[in-house]
């Protein structure tokens, strides 16, 4: 908004009121585009294991995945914004902006000069996304990502996040069907009730600890820290769920419903 002012009345507008109104049907289109892609793939991976094909099935579902993601790929790099008029600023406006460009430093857009006296010159935000050097702890890690992997791999954000939400997906959609499928195992039929209710209150109570843990690390440090510290939380979980004995657990349970089931016949 410091710079707007310096615009033509008849550009685009930029300030804050109007951020994100034009792309509400882009974004919808593009949530049924990858729910049609996640049927598709799905489907395709139920019926090969429908069919029982062994290591044959795993490598079509492994290449099914890898088509997906080229597919994916290829659309996003297709996508292209729409033609818009191109608007000339005044001399004095420019001069304008190169004068805000000393006060007005934290905002995450970026500004370059084309043609006139100001050619070539140019304005980062201090928060611009393409600055990974936050001040942060941990941007270091970031910044070895982008250096060592990303940028050798010529991988662009759009690939990024889709090799992010593959690894997430199977990560967290397998964690919560082990978890439960193992607390199954380990609790005694008789009283199934009472522990799964047990299940569910630390569910929640992990959701608000996990909440709390985010929003404290963030408002200290700054939001990758924040995730650092669920990242945290989650490999100490995968560490504490490796140390269970789940033969012994089994066989608690059961010397438990054998204890139960005695207690009931006995009355």
């Amino acid at each position: 908004d410091s710079f707007q002012e310096f615009f033509p009345s008849n550009s685009t507008d930029y300030a804050k009121e109007s951020s994100g109104s034009s792309t509400l049907g882009a974004g919808l289109f593009a949530c049924v585009i990858i729910l049609a892609f996640v049927a598709i793939i799905g489907g395709s991976i139920m019926f090969i294991q429908n069919k029982e094909l062994g290591k044959i099935g795993l490598l079509a579902i492994v290449a099914i995945v890898i088509v997906g993601l080229l597919a994916g790929t290829m659309l996003a790099g297709q996508a292209k914004s729409q033609d818009e008029e191109t608007f000339a600023i005044s001399e004095a406006n420019a001069s304008g902006i190169v004068g805000a460009f000393e006060d007005v430093s934290d905002h995450r857009f970026s500004i370059i000069f084309i043609g006139g006296p100001q050619d070539g010159q140019s304005e980062i935000g201090d928060r611009h996304p393409t600055i990974v050097d936050q001040g942060g702890p941990v941007d270091g890690w970031a910044e070895t990502m982008r250096d060592k992997v990303w940028e050798p791999l010529n991988l662009g954000v759009s690939m990024q996040w889709i090799i992010l939400g593959m690894f997430v997906g199977v990560a967290m959609g397998s964690a919560g069907a082990q978890a439960r499928s193992m607390f199954s195992q380990l609790v005694p039929e008789t009283r199934t009730s009472e522990f799964f209710g047990f299940f569910g209150f630390l569910g929640k109570s992990a959701a608000m600890i996990g909440t709390f843990l985010y929003g404290i690390a963030s408002s200290a440090f700054d939001s990758r820290v924040a995730i650092l510290t669920i990242t945290i939380v989650i490999l100490a979980g995968t560490y504490l769920t490796s140390k269970v004995d789940l033969e012994e657990g089994i066989r608690v349970a059961e010397e438990e419903d054998a204890r139960n089931r005695a207690a009931a016949n006995s009355e």
